[in-house]
C-alpha cells in the first residue's frame, strides 16, 4: 500500500426501534424511536470519531437517534446534512399495512428468501428495492468524488445499510436484501482509492449491536 492511498471510514447507523412497531410495514412511514438506556446510547456513540461528517436521513427517527448520538457522545461533527437519498424504501399504498393485510396483492408476486419483496419489485405507487440501492449507489459516488477523507456517519434506515453494504460487497440487490440490519446497530466499512485486487472497501464490522 502506498502512502498516496486514501483511506476514509464509513459508519452506518440504523436507528432507534420504531415506536409501537408490528410485524409489517411501519404504519406510519415518519414513525418515532423508541431511544435505548442512554448507556447503550454512549456504548455506541463511543464507537464513532469525534468531528465526522454526518448524513442524516429526515424521518423523525433517524434524526432523534443522531441527535442522541451526538449529546450522549459529546461528538462535534464537521456537518450535519439532512439527506433524503438515504431515507426508507418508500412502499407506497402498502405503507401501513400487515404482512397479513397486503398477502392477497403479493402471493402472486416473484418470491424473495429474506425479504418482503424481490429486488425489482415495487409496491403500488411505492419503490423497488432496486430503485433505493441505484440512489445509494449515487449517494456514495458523490461524496468519494468529493476526495476527503473525513470519516462519514450515516443515521439511516435498514433498506439502505442493506444497499449500501451490498453495493460495497459487489452484490446484486437481491443477495444485498439478505444482509440483516437490527435497529441501533452499527456497521463500518473502510473505503481506500487503492486500485489493487481486493476491491476498494474492506467491511469492519456488520449489524454489531450495544
Amino acid at each position: 500500500m502506498t502512502s498516496d492511498i486514501q483511506l476514509t471510514e464509513w459508519y452506518l447507523i440504523r436507528h432507534a426501534p420504531v415506536k409501537n412497531s408490528r410485524k409489517g410495514i411501519y404504519k406510519d412511514a415518519n414513525a418515532e424511536a423508541v431511544l435505548p438506556a442512554k448507556e447503550t446510547i454512549s456504548a455506541l456513540a463511543a464507537e464513532l470519531p469525534k468531528n465526522a461528517e454526518w448524513y442524516v436521513s429526515p424521518m423523525e427517527r433517524t434524526q432523534s437517534t443522531a441527535n442522541a448520538l451526538i449529546k450522549e457522545g459529546s461528538l462535534s461533527p464537521k456537518i450535519i446534512n439532512t439527506s433524503s437519498e438515504i431515507t426508507e424504501q418508500d412502499f407506497g399504498k402498502w405503507q401501513g399495512f400487515s404482512f397479513e393485510e397486503i398477502w392477497e396483492e403479493m402471493k402472486d408476486l416473484e418470491p424473495h428468501n429474506w425479504s418482503l419483496l424481490a429486488a425489482e419489485t415495487a409496491p403500488p405507487e411505492g419503490e423497488s428495492f432496486s430503485a433505493v440501492s441505484n440512489r445509494v449507489s449515487g449517494f456514495i459516488k458523490n461524496l468519494i468524488k468529493e476526495g476527503n477523507s473525513i470519516p462519514k456517519v450515516l443515521v439511516t434506515h435498514a433498506g439502505v445499510i442493506r444497499a449500501f453494504t451490498g453495493i460495497a460487497l459487489g452484490l446484486d440487490a437481491n443477495q444485498a436484501l439478505a444482509i440483516n440490519a437490527e435497529p441501533f446497530s452499527l456497521t463500518r466499512l473502510l473505503h481506500q482509492t487503492g486500485q489493487g485486487k481486493g476491491g476498494q472497501w474492506q467491511l469492519q464490522c456488520l449489524n454489531r449491536l450495544y
